[in-house]
């Protein structure tokens, strides 16, 4: 029996990508007012019934798109309720087990992964403080006041407590600790992290940590910030370009080794989980993870892979789960920079290559040029500036990056079996120092923009994203006047004095 024309497909563009923006939309409106929400989504659903009526679509998948918007505010809305309404408060006894801990002037602030009162476990963590000496892994028992620690969606940095879990905060009156044990993932990352920063001092250690598991505690603080205002930040956050190595170095070796596609996909599938795992499932690591599965699973079956729909089956898959993540900055910042590659890599790598620049060359500037250029609103408006040093040092300090995570993964496993592999983790010290030293070099010359970008700006330059991208219909001559008339003016409000 033939498939009919039209037939939904996992894999295919058709659809994928349309469900995606209306959860999206609908999600999003749970930050807007409740009038303005009602006006968004009344002109979505007007959208949809004219689209019908020329025959765009069919009646069946405007009901179904229509149902899906609803569905984003609903889930948007019962995730936010369950978040800052629902949940324990009052003068109450809990123990938890304390996952971090930091002190100051003798007040411990212990930060725990959930919390046990009156014999039931609730779902969200804590944040305490109390006088009373408290080491990571310990079981707590404290008596004090406890309330909802409200999530507000007004920022990114708000929102991302709740990725992190945090729900209580509590100022403990009485405290009373117990020896326990730490989390598998922590003990792991612990491990990696004294063995580093044994083998390769402080700073080199630090950073090469950072770059495994994405926690800065341990990076020299005048590294971070030199990193991050030249616009290379994103090499030492566990992100997609981190997943996508890994990934494809294992899937480098297992083609050597001629397996088959089924047996890729089973061997990817634990290694990528634990990842994601040992990482905390951050947002970037779970969308990366999700389309490379995607990839196997589709060449497995022989199907024909799609970017564009990869990437939105993976923000609804998360999103399904996590509606709230939409307003965290890891999952925007993730998905708008790989959206960015996918509409302008290809288009600027073909541009560099007739300019006669090498192969490697083109394809490396049109990525850092792509990522750039995806996020460049957002990175102006949420750190106030914006490196134009940051898109070339990018051609250097990726590859250099992946370079020194690949050969993290394969000798430090091996230092934990031989310690004599931990000359080769010494060595491998000029990596991340190499990198900082570049940094520096690069911070002395940096030219930046600032502008902080209004809602209608930013609409106006991502339309204009998909317009001049690859997957636009309109011819190269109009792409490329268009592209060069919104870039000048982006440049203007970004260096205008």
């Amino acid at each position: 029996m033939s498939r009919k024309e039209g037939a939904f497909r996992l894999f295919h563009l058709r659809y994928v990508p349309l469900f995606a923006a209306f959860l999206l939309l609908g999600l999003f409106c749970i930050s807007l007012s409740y009038v303005v929400a009602a006006i968004v989504i009344a002109v979505a659903l007007f959208i949809l019934f004219v689209l019908t009526l020329h025959r765009s679509i069919s009646r069946g998948l405007a009901v179904i798109l229509a149902v899906t918007i609803v569905l984003g505010y609903g889930l948007a809305s019962l995730s936010l309720y369950y978040r800052n309404s629902v949940g324990i408060s009052g003068d109450l006894t809990l123990s938890c087990r304390a996952v971090s801990v930091t002190e100051q002037g003798g007040v411990y602030t212990v930060t725990a992964d959930g919390v046990t009162y009156d014999g039931k476990r609730y779902v969200g963590g804590i944040r305490l403080t109390t006088d009373v000496p408290v080491s990571p892994g310990d079981r707590v028992t404290a008596f004090g006041r406890v309330e909802i620690d409200p999530l507000s969606l007004d920022d990114m940095y708000t929102a991302i407590k709740y990725r992190m879990g945090t729900k209580y905060v509590m100022t403990a009156t009485f405290c009373e600790t117990e020896a326990g044990r730490l989390s598998l993932a922590t003990r792991i990352r612990n491990h990696c992290r004294d063995t580093l920063l044994k083998y390769q001092g402080e700073r080199a250690g630090g950073f090469t940590y950072a770059m495994l598991f994405g926690d800065i505690s341990y990076m020299d603080r005048a590294d971070t910030e030199t990193l991050r205002s030249v616009g290379v930040a994103h090499i030492f956050a566990v992100s997609g370009l981190h997943v996508g190595v890994l990934a494809a170095a294992i899937l480098f070796l297992l083609r050597k080794c001629r397996a088959k596609r089924w047996v890729m996909l089973l061997v990817m599938l634990p290694i990528l989980g634990f990842y994601a795992y040992l990482a905390e499932f951050t947002p970037s690591i779970l969308r990366a993870s999700i389309m490379i599965l995607l990839y196997l699973t589709a060449s497995m079956l022989g199907m024909r892979y799609d970017d564009i729909s990869a990437l939105s089956f993976a923000a609804i898959a998360i999103l399904l789960v996590k509606p709230l993540y939409l307003f965290d900055m890891s999952f925007v910042m993730s998905f708008l920079s790989l959206f960015g590659i996918q509409c302008l890599a290809t288009p600027l790598e073909k541009f560099f290559r007739k300019r006669r620049l090498p192969t490697v060359a083109a394809s490396a500037l049109a990525l850092s040029v792509a990522t750039s250029v995806a996020i460049l609103p957002l990175s102006a408006t949420l750190f106030g500036r914006v490196s134009v040093v940051g898109v070339l040092l990018n051609v250097v300090v990726v590859p250099l990056a992946s370079l020194a995570y690949i050969l993290t993964l394969v000798f430090l496993p091996l230092t934990f079996i031989y310690s004599g592999f931990g000359i080769v983790l010494t060595q491998m010290r000029y990596f991340p120092l190499g990198i900082t030293e570049i940094g520096a070099w690069a911070n002395e010359i940096n030219v930046t923009g600032e502008h902080t970008f209004y809602a209608w700006e930013i609409i106006l330059y991502y339309v204009t994203l998909g317009f001049v991208g690859k997957y636009s219909l309109a011819r190269k001559k109009v792409k490329a006047v268009t592209a060069v008339i919104v870039a000048a003016i982006f440049l203007i409000l970004l260096f205008a004095v």
